[in-house]
């Protein structure tokens, strides 16, 4: 290995020495700090043989070539939404996710050595668990003292005594640190929740998607067996064939959401939240369409202390009432147990090694950094004689988001004044309190954009339980922490890495249980009863996604003719009183104000429409909805759909209005919103199975598209002051309503009245007329469930069927047969007259809102008085 005058920087890249060719790209300076451990490099300078594959492939890559990585792979990070956060601000630049380019690489040996120790943490704190809420020899021998158990909210007393709470530690992640010198310390573990599995998994599939070369030739050992194990020991715990398996998650507020939707897809299990639960029966049952479905093991990602507001916390609102009731009647299997948080007390770090003798009959094999327990009188006094060596952390604090633990309070840091309330608190809740001796952090190289630079990093490594102890995976989540002095793991800036695992042995075969079930079982095409939640998100997921898309097209066609710079008056107030059916949502007589301005009113409603802000019927606020529903779907969506609507939230030209309007920029810009919606479309009728989700995602765009469709056509046909079978607006209907096209190609004439109401209102074989979208509707409306003793038509029947029915018994050429708008007419007077089309269109407009009514009432609020459910 080349070298520099300075022992600390070395020049990348193997020589002919190594047995590899010198690199072909520019050489990578890489300088390590001075005493402290770097993973890559040894002691003499050398790179360590397990970096040795990867380095030089890397060292390989042109400056380019490393660019072109980087960016992808933060294109990944956005399109994946491993970043995503639903409630953050679209406009803010900021990535609080990133995933280094540059991954952390453990050698075969160390592996062996942690997977054991990490294990026998594992075993451990499930033998904690199962004592401190059964016999309890770990309080009444000494080993723990009470008041640190006592005193900890986590400790759930409904659960003691509970035999179907022991062995309740399914999942199990540990906070890994080594310090300047090279030695393992833990920092944290996690025993509540699956702690950010998903990430971890999310954060493999990116980089392998950007370096799936250089993981294969460095023989890193994937992940796909640990998770079939786990599969696996979840069936096997429920002793059935065919369980009904599901992931309890706080919700898409909590930052933690996409680690339990993507997890919940990996897995193919259930995500749910404490709203879709109720305890029937002794049971813990989902409220679907089709009723309530009893739940065979719910894997818990909230906290334990939330999980049911009759026994635990009152305002803890992430679980349903009785929760406790249907563990103890054993009506339910859950992991992890409720309380398993009770071993992640930092405070119980001095303790530990007593304890695995005790419980284990080992030595403990992995351990705290030196940590004292502030409970203590004795652990106390020499804390605050010594306090300026010492960091001052929370005993509990339930950090299960990587990266997001508090930062400890340094005392040298303190102003006199903070000082003397430190010492106060540690008088007052030194119950809660723990301190740590200051250590530092060994470092890993990070890709910077530019070169490589040595961080200090952490790792959080995760085990699940097998019938046999506990497996570790092949893996975990590394990321580079903020201060040197943290007690848990912290990383304000979210830079991560994925951890690759090296391995000389060949993977083990391994079939999936879901193909020995496959075998097994019979078949079934229903699929999995849906969630009333998920059903009321993908209804006003297609309204939203088809209310932008008329956004789209009708702002299109607005500015086609401002670029076009012609026509005459009648034809601009055309394209304004076709806009202000978006804005103002108002009746006609209200459409045209006295200022009526030609183009310039027409690219001031443009603007409003696409970027003004806090309107119900504009581009924003449909986008803000889009991006939500999106979220609170992620777990039905196929990567591809995310991938297609994550289009509109990764470009910020949707947010940020021009001061110019190039009217030809915005129109192209328009096309591509255009392009997505339309790759959406067919993603969703080419992919997705015909169930409920997939139904209610339909009715929502037909309900959409009609009120839209019907809302412009009665605007613009009976708007005062103009010719109703004007030819030009009669196009400018067609071009919005997308069917010019279909007109030209069975007329062949100017746009005449007659027909075109035949082709948008009447013709059922249409896709865009409002024919096609009740007949649509009909359809749904019919197969969606009933109350299965009534053999009476539904009023959401009956509506819709009345609708059909009035579109379906009128005639074109009498419908065509409009009252004109004489000079000196009163409107009143001419709106009184009989007009069929009008009465027709407006019927569609005051019922399709009713229908949406009911179908909110009965499928998702369920407050039909006669229940719907079995």
């Amino acid at each position: 290995m080349e070298k520099t005058s300075d022992p600390k920087t070395r020049l990348s890249g193997s020589t002919a020495e190594d047995g590899m060719q010198p690199p072909a790209g520019a050489p990578v300076l890489y300088q390590t700090l001075p005493g402290i451990h770097d993973e890559m490099m040894d002691a003499d300078g050398s790179i360590m043989p397990h970096w040795q594959q990867w380095f030089g492939a890397f060292s390989r890559w042109s400056p380019s070539d490393r660019s072109t990585h980087w960016e992808e792979l933060n294109e990944v990070v956005r399109e994946t939404g491993i970043a995503y956060d639903l409630f953050a601000d679209p406009n803010d630049a900021r990535q609080p996710w990133s995933i280094d380019l540059a991954p952390l690489i453990i050698a075969p040996e160390e592996w062996q050595w942690l997977k054991v120790a990490l294990a026998q943490r594992a075993r451990l704190f499930n033998a904690m668990h199962n004592d401190l809420y059964g016999h309890r020899r770990l309080l009444h021998e000494g080993y723990i003292p009470a008041a640190l158990v006592m005193s900890d909210p986590s400790y759930l007393r409904p659960m003691r005594g509970n035999q179907s709470a022991y062995n309740g530690v399914q999942f199990f992640a540990a906070d890994l640190a080594k310090a300047p010198d090279g030695n393992w310390r833990v920092l944290d573990n996690h025993a509540e929740t699956p702690a950010g599995l998903g990430f971890a998994l999310a954060n493999r599939i990116a980089l392998t998607h950007c370096e799936g070369n250089l993981f294969r030739s460095s023989k890193a050992v994937r992940l796909a067996s640990y998770f079939q194990q786990l599969q696996s020991t979840l069936v096997k715990r429920t002793e059935l064939e065919d369980p009904y398996i599901a992931i309890l998650s706080p919700g898409p507020e909590h930052p933690d959401y996409f680690s339990h939707a993507y997890l919940a897809r990996y897995l193919g299990y259930l995500l749910v939240e404490g709203g879709d639960l109720v305890y029937q029966n002794n049971r813990i049952c989902l409220k679907t369409l089709a009723g309530l479905k009893p739940i065979d093991l719910i894997v818990r990602s909230i906290e334990g202390l939330n999980a049911d507001p009759l026994e635990l916390n009152p305002n803890g609102m992430d679980g349903t009432t009785s929760m406790v009731q249907a563990i103890r009647d054993k009506g339910i299997i859950m992991a992890n147990q409720l309380g398993s948080s009770i071993v992640e007390n930092r405070a119980l770090a001095p303790y530990l090694p007593e304890i695995c003798r005790f419980l284990l009959g080992e030595d403990l094999m992995l351990r705290e950094a030196e940590r004292w327990w502030l409970g203590d009188h004795t652990s106390r006094s020499h804390v605050l004689a010594n306090l300026d060596d010492m960091l001052i952390s929370d005993a509990h604090e339930g950090s299960g988001r990587p990266g997001e633990a508090r930062p400890a309070t340094d005392p040298v840091r303190l102003s006199e004044a903070e000082r003397k309330d430190l010492i106060d608190k540690i008088h007052l809740f030194s119950n809660t309190l723990v301190a740590e001796k200051k250590t530092g952090y060994a470092t890993t190289p990070s890709w910077s954009g530019e070169t490589l630079e040595p961080r200090p990093f952490a790792i959080r490594f995760f085990g699940s339980r097998r019938e046999q102890g506990y497996e570790i995976l092949p893996g975990g989540l590394s990321m580079s922490v903020g201060e040197q002095h943290a007690i848990g793991l912290h990383s304000p800036e979210g830079l991560t890495r994925d951890v690759w695992v090296v391995s000389d042995a060949q993977p083990e075969p391994f079939e999936s249980i879901w193909a020995s079930i496959a075998r097994q079982g019979s078949y079934s095409r229903a699929g999995r009863s849906l969630q009333s939640r998920i059903a009321d998100n993908l209804f006003w997921l297609g309204r939203n996604v088809e209310r932008i898309e008329w956004q789209f097209r009708l702002c299109r066609q607005a500015l086609s003719r401002l670029n076009e710079d012609s026509g005459p008056e009648e034809d601009q107030r055309t394209v304004v009183s076709a806009l202000n059916s978006l804005i103002l949502r108002a009746p006609k007589a209200q459409v045209f104000d006295a200022g009526f301005g030609g183009m310039n009113e027409i690219e001031r409603l443009v603007r409003t429409v696409l970027y003004g802000k806090n309107r119900a019927y504009g581009f924003q606020e449909s986008l803000a909805h889009m991006h939500r529903l999106t979220g609170l779907t992620r777990d039905r969506m196929s990567s591809d759909a995310w991938r297609i609507l994550n289009e509109f939230f990764t470009d910020h030209r949707w947010f940020k209005e021009p001061g110019f309007m190039h009217t030809g920029h915005v129109i192209d810009l328009l096309d591509k919103g255009l392009m997505v919606l339309a790759a959406f479309s067919g993603m969703a009728m080419e992919n997705m199975t015909r169930n409920y989700g997939w139904r209610f995602l339909d009715i929502g765009r037909r309900i959409e598209r009609a009120e839209n469709l019907s809302g412009l056509l009665n605007r613009l046909i009976f708007a005062p002051g103009m010719v109703s079978d004007a030819p030009r607006r009669l196009m400018f209907i067609l071009e919005v309503a997308d069917s010019f096209i279909t007109y030209r190609s069975r007329y062949r004439i100017t746009p005449t009245l007659p027909a075109v109401i035949d082709l948008l209102l009447l013709d059922e074989t249409n896709p865009r007329s409002i024919a096609f979208q009740i007949a649509a509707l009909h359809e749904h409306v019919n197969y969606l469930p009933k109350e299965p003793e009534s053999g009476l038509r539904s009023e959401e029947n009956r509506l819709i069927l009345e609708l059909l029915t009035d579109i379906q018994l009128s005639e074109g050429h009498k419908l065509a047969q409009i009252p004109q708008f004489e000079q000196g007419k009163d409107i009143e007077q001419i709106i009184s007259e009989e007009c069929r089309l009008e009465q027709l269109l407006n019927n569609q407009i005051s019922k399709l809102p009713q229908l949406t009514e009911l179908l909110t009432r009965r499928y998702f609020t369920h407050t039909e008085e006669q229940a719907q459910r079995i």
